[in-house]
């Protein structure tokens, strides 16, 4: 007859109760978290240009605003203001002018004996002309357009308009003497063109020259200061007395 160990016994009976209380009554499935899509936020794109379409009656009523605009005209296609010299305007400039075109020669065929020759300087325009025997030359203040003119004289003014093309003035300053001596002073108030007058047998015996009368009386009836040079036949300078840029040159009678 087997006997039972109570203390065994009592020994598996403790190990199974401890042994079913770990074990666990229930589970519980835990469900797979779901994967969230997470979306990239894109960059905004730029906006597009708006294309503007112009009405074709806009387009066309436009270009008849721009061209009633005034537009500044070109300088080179104005026309050029003309320079009127009168005694009532200006008698000074007026007079120097007359002086000038005095020496010029209209009827010679020669261009640059029948123009009025204009230079730039620094307070005004010098004037030259010559009809190749003798020269003038005075300076004004008013500022003309260099180039060679053809003056139009009338009773009481003389105008300027444009330049005459095409025409090579020569260099008159190498006619004009250096080396002189001065001979006296004559006041050409009552000079006449004529060789039988006091005043051009006075301007003889001083100079030592004879020149065409005329000559003299063309000058203004002012005092002339004569220089001549130390040859004889040579070119005589007369210079006026309250001008220091009035001069002429006359070359004596062969």
């Amino acid at each position: 007859m087997l006997q039972v160990n109570p203390v065994a016994d009592k020994k598996s009976f403790r190990e199974k109760a401890v042994s079913f209380l770990r074990y666990p009554l229930f589970t519980i499935t835990l469900p797979i978290p779901a994967q969230r899509n997470y979306q990239v936020k894109k960059k905004p794109e730029p906006p597009k240009p708006i294309k503007t379409v112009m009405p074709k009656n806009t387009a066309k009523r436009n270009r008849t605003v721009l061209n009633n605009i005034p537009h500044k005209s070109n300088p080179e296609h104005r026309k050029a203001v003309p320079f009127v010299f009168s005694p009532i305007r200006n008698k000074e400039e007026y007079d120097k002018l007359l002086f000038v075109i005095k020496a010029c020669d209209k009827n010679s065929s020669t261009m640059f004996t029948n123009v009025l020759h204009v230079e730039k300087i620094k307070n005004g325009s010098r004037l030259v002309g010559t009809d190749g025997k003798r020269l003038h030359v005075t300076d004004i203040k008013t500022r003309i357009k260099p180039g060679n003119y053809k003056p139009i004289v009338n009773k009481n003014s003389i105008r300027l308009t444009t330049a005459a093309p095409n025409i090579n003035f020569p260099n008159w300053e190498r006619v004009v003497p250096i080396n002189v001596t001065k001979r006296g002073c004559i006041n050409l108030k009552n000079i006449t063109a004529d060789e039988t007058n006091s005043t051009y047998y006075a301007f003889t015996k001083m100079s030592g020259e004879k020149v065409n009368p005329k000559y003299l009386a063309d000058l203004s009836k002012t005092v002339w200061t004569i220089h001549c040079q130390s040859e004889k036949k040579k070119a005589v300078l007369l210079r006026q007395y309250d001008e220091k840029e009035t001069y002429a040159v006359i070359m004596p009678l062969s």
